[in-house]
């Protein structure tokens, strides 16, 4: 392999992690706001990129525009999710014990919601990134998307950084994260935090399915491969760790491209599952160990 062909699929492996991490990253901020992992993030991912060919392809909205409002959509549909799902059972009392079972359901509903809308053909959208090479010194070729797909992705991960680290909101959200109970006597709207969470997480996803949507097309089977890739990356990187989603999620991505170009791309997936069959049973707390805390 030479050093252009390489860093060619560095570059592109990296892209499509970033993809993976986005959900993976959404799973963690709800895992740790509440205590629940959402089983259907990556049907949320389906259903952003086929708004996304609706937006964009049908009723021709520019890219941009399309990106808002499909952001502000699914942060929307995330807070809806959390009040209909978690908080009316959490006033049961019983959040553990039902909401995997309701969440699965709500995959189901998504993709059947989906066949019936969008039916079984697959969908795209004329890459707004453009479509011709860009060079890098020593003759290495990229597609703009894959900048885009990585500046975008990167980007968004410095701002919920400073958010979390430098805002009075992210110290919130860290609080309820660590003690419900503990944050609620120091004032946080636990409740109402739950749900932003729910929402942000949905939105990330959301963001994930938009800048897709030039790279796959939007298939009702998308959910299920997106959901599974978060949840090696969550395996993978640490789960509860938001670092280790994202590193794992890069991780699943560089190391699926490098070996659909040295071995076959029908090896992508027995890959992924091998490594992550590979850290269950030899590093099961992933790259960044992270001690779970009780939520109450």
């Amino acid at each position: 392999m030479s050093v252009n062909t390489f860093f060619q699929l560095l570059f592109g492996g990296l892209s499509i992690g970033a993809l993976y991490a986005l959900p993976a990253l959404g799973i963690t901020l709800i895992w740790n706001a509440a205590g629940v992992f959402n089983f259907a993030n990556g049907d949320f991912v389906m259903i952003a990129s086929f708004l996304t060919y609706t937006l964009n392809a049908v009723l021709k909205i520019p890219f941009f525009i399309t990106f808002i409002l499909v952001m502000i959509f699914m942060y929307f549909f995330g807070v809806g999710t959390e009040k209909v799902i978690v908080s009316t059972l959490r006033k049961q009392g019983k959040v553990a014990t039902k909401s995997l079972v309701c969440f699965i359901a709500l995959a189901l509903f998504l993709r059947n919601a989906a066949r019936f809308v969008w039916g079984t053909t697959p969908v795209t959208i004329k890459n707004p990134f453009g479509s011709s090479p860009i060079k890098l010194p020593g003759e290495v070729y990229v597609m703009p998307h894959t900048f885009w797909i990585l500046g975008i992705s990167l980007v968004l991960m410095l701002i919920l950084a400073l958010l979390f680290k430098k805002t009075k909101l992210g110290i919130a959200m860290r609080a309820t994260t660590q003690n419900r109970t503990v944050a609620s006597l120091m004032g946080v709207n636990t409740n109402w935090m739950i749900g932003f969470v729910f929402g942000l997480s949905s939105a990330i996803a959301g963001i994930a399915g938009l800048l897709s949507s030039p790279v796959f097309f939007a298939t009702l089977d998308m959910g299920a491969m997106f959901g599974t890739k978060a949840f090696a990356s969550n395996i993978i990187g640490g789960f509860g760790s938001p670092v280790g989603a994202v590193v794992g999620g890069l991780l699943i991505g560089v190391i699926e491209t490098f070996g659909a170009s040295l071995i076959s791309s029908q090896a992508k997936d027995f890959i992924t599952f091998s490594l992550l069959l590979l850290f269950l049973m030899f590093r099961p707390k992933g790259i960044f160990k992270l001690e779970t805390t009780e939520k109450v």
